[in-house]
């Protein structure tokens, strides 16, 4: 478990000081639903970019891939295809664990 500190100005410490715990994790799950949100929004404009490269040449990247084009522009498509892929895959991990901690 990871311990998180605080640091908060002197004037605000005794306020901060009546308040409970439970305040602090419905703080964290407002945060962490904003955060889900960004993170989808985002892995839909990925997706749209993915699903542009699959259109284009008909399969998947992992097809791809294994037998890209041996020119300058499929060069480029690659780099480009490979990077949207694995950005989307750590994006869809990172919204999984938001989705855990929202109880989603």
């Amino acid at each position: 478990m990871t311990e998180v500190t605080i640091k908060i100005p002197e004037d605000i410490k005794d306020i901060v000081g009546e308040i409970d715990e439970p305040i602090y994790v419905e703080a964290i799950k407002e945060i962490a639903q904003k955060k889900l949100i960004q993170k989808q929004k985002r892995l839909k404009e990925l997706q749209r970019k993915i699903a542009a490269f699959e259109s284009k040449y008909g399969r998947s990247y992992t097809n791809f891939s294994q037998d890209a084009p041996d020119t300058l522009k499929g060069h480029d498509d690659w780099i480009e295809w490979s990077y949207l892929h694995k950005i989307a895959v750590e994006l869809s991990a990172k919204i999984e664990k938001l989705k855990l901690l929202l109880g989603k």
